[in-house]
């Protein structure tokens, strides 16, 4: 056998490979949740980060201090990784500036999500037989506000307040891969100058989700973070940990990340790449590739 053909029988089983998980009848799925007879498929679902996809729960990015003060627009791809899961999802993002270095609003969406899961994973997250073959998800809507705090301490230290929500926009809970329920944050973030181009960065907060099932109703959480940032000559770096800490005992509510994030600059554009990976109660590895475009500024 050639290398082509070899190629060819790699393609065929990536394309097809979603197709070859074994079925699930109605009785099947009854004897994986150990369905009780009467209640609705939904509390069967486990609306906690470690069983959900890679887009439903994600740690928030890290803060640094301050407000953006560019009014732009983005565009990405990501590409997720974990044993019995693998997924690709567009994300676009905006940010609007109000008041210049004090207040600005940013959103995030993702349209959609491919993803495919192997037969062991879907059984380990109560998937409901009616969309055992489903494929493609549409994700949620997360707003934040961000407002810069004691503007004169800047020399000493950046601090900046932001609240967040996550609109329930996501499509797939029969899946796991989003949870239909809503959840917000708030946290501040500081940045404290280490040099002219060096800052060490972190985050504090409080993190909350609706749950799914007849026990409890919502999950709240401590939000953390902390790491570096290095700007210089169009060029950004950041390199951090970041979490949350639910309070449920053993319920894979507390997922940790490692995160470094690179930027650069061009004129009124800018690439940027991210690399993600999962530590704790979040199994992916992740990889982010995107480009920015800066509106120009009024009169500039």
């Amino acid at each position: 056998m050639n290398i082509v053909q070899r190629i060819l029988i790699i393609a065929a089983g990536f394309l097809t490979g979603q197709n070859t998980a074994a079925g699930q009848t109605k009785q099947q799925w009854a004897q994986t949740v150990n369905w009780d007879g009467v209640s609705h498929w939904s509390v069967y679902i486990i609306t906690q980060p470690k069983f959900t996809g890679p887009n439903a729960l994600p740690v928030p990015f890290i803060g640094n201090g301050s407000t953006d003060s560019n009014t732009y627009a983005a565009i990405t791809g990501h590409f997720h990784f974990m044993d019995g899961d693998r997924a690709q999802n567009i994300a676009l993002y905006g940010n609007y500036c109000l008041v210049k270095d004090v207040v600005s609003v940013d959103i995030a969406y993702i349209p959609v999500e491919f993803y495919r899961m192997s037969d062991a994973l879907k059984k380990e997250r109560n998937v409901y037989y009616t969309h055992y073959y489903d494929n493609v998800a549409r994700g949620d809507v997360v707003l934040n506000i961000n407002i810069r705090l004691l503007k004169k301490w800047q020399k000493d230290i950046q601090l900046a307040l932001r609240i967040g929500y996550r609109y329930p926009a996501g499509s797939d809970l029969e899946t796991a891969r989003y949870t239909d329920g809503m959840g917000y944050y708030f946290d501040i973030s500081f940045g404290k100058p280490l040099s002219p181009s060096l800052k060490w960065i972190g985050m504090a907060g409080f993190y909350v989700w609706q749950l799914n099932g007849n026990g409890h109703r919502q999950n709240d959480a401590l939000l953390f973070g902390s790491g570096v940032e290095w700007n210089k000559n169009g060029w950004k770096f950041q390199g951090y940990g970041a979490g949350y800490m639910g309070y449920l005992f053993r319920s894979g509510d507390k997922p940790i990340v490692l995160r470094a994030c690179t930027e650069k600059r061009f004129n009124n554009t800018a690439l940027l790449l991210r690399l993600q990976q999962g530590v704790q109660d979040y199994q992916y590895s992740s990889v982010e590739l995107g480009m920015k475009y800066f509106f120009k500024k009024k009169g500039s």
